[in-house]
């Protein structure tokens, strides 16, 4: 009896132990692929976290890794409607196998990459650099729907920062894209506080169709659907046209029956993969 006191005591203290040490010694930790945790990222000088869900690799490289960080889309969070969705199921243990780190941060359901937004995705990134032992030359960004507009909004924002940007259905020209889905207009307005009297320009300055000489230094993957009636089409063969024009580097590919769906991506899995995997310059 008392042997059995004495070893529920021992089993006791190495699990407290285990979890006091466990926020020391994350960036080491190998989970079982696909098993994604919640990373709580701490704001400087503030009382402030970030929360995070982190899908490890499946063994992480002795030396500097990459990372992929997912923007989901309206309406979404780090737990939900991003890409744990099965359409992703591949892409995730391809990014796993190949020694990369796959983070979701929670940025609002609604936040269309505002000020705060940024700001907090430069948190992210400082944080992974630093204990995760990530390349800063090898962060990439994956977005969709409102997430693959703010991906690309962020590299008009910090350029040259990201390594490389998937899109998939993107909204490309604001002024445009409220005209075609005037539902939105008003959150989009109100996450960036736009008045009526500046509205065109303020839509203007977020749109990368007019600020495609941010991306000569970062590799774009865009991916729409043909039949998509959320955000048309046009929104990424004009901006891939663009970038092709000035000679950076980009993959556009259109799915002949896609819809404004995340299955638009099964497809094209392997090929995501390789190209957050693999950014160097490329043509197509």
């Amino acid at each position: 009896m008392i042997n059995s006191i004495k070893h529920c005591r021992r089993q006791a203290f190495a699990g407290l132990l285990t979890a006091l040490l466990v926020p020391c010694l994350w960036p080491q930790m190998i989970l079982a692929d696909d098993a994604p945790h919640v990373r709580n990222i701490p704001v400087p000088e503030t009382d402030r976290s970030i929360h995070c869900t982190v899908y490890s690799p499946s063994r992480v490289p002795d030396g500097p890794t990459g990372l992929v960080i997912h923007l989901y889309g309206s309406g979404g969070s780090h737990t939900e409607f991003n890409i744990r969705r099965p359409p992703y199921d591949s892409l995730r243990s391809l990014l796993s196998e190949r020694g990369y780190w796959l983070i979701v941060p929670e940025l609002g359901p609604k936040h269309w990459m505002n000020e705060e937004a940024c700001a907090v995705l430069d948190v992210v990134i400082a944080d992974c650099t630093s204990r995760l032992n990530v390349d800063p030359r090898q962060i990439h960004l994956l977005g969709t729907s409102m997430g693959a507009g703010s991906s690309l909004n962020y590299i008009i924002r910090r350029p040259g920062k990201i390594r490389s940007v998937a899109a998939l259905f993107p909204m490309t020209d604001f002024n445009r894209w409220l005209q075609e889905a005037p539902a939105y207009r008003q959150r989009v307005e109100d996450a960036h506080q736009i008045q009526p009297d500046h509205r065109e320009a303020s839509l203007r300055n977020l749109s990368p169709l007019h600020h495609v000489e941010a991306f000569r230094t970062t590799s774009v993957f865009l991916l729409h659907g043909a039949k998509d009636d959320i955000v048309p089409v046009h929104h990424s063969r004009e901006f891939a046209a663009r970038l092709q024009a000035q000679g950076s580097p980009v993959i556009y590919r259109e799915h002949p029956d896609g819809t404004h769906l995340d299955e638009v991506a099964r497809p094209y899995q392997m090929e995501l993969a390789d190209f957050l995997t693999k950014p160097a310059p490329f043509k197509n």
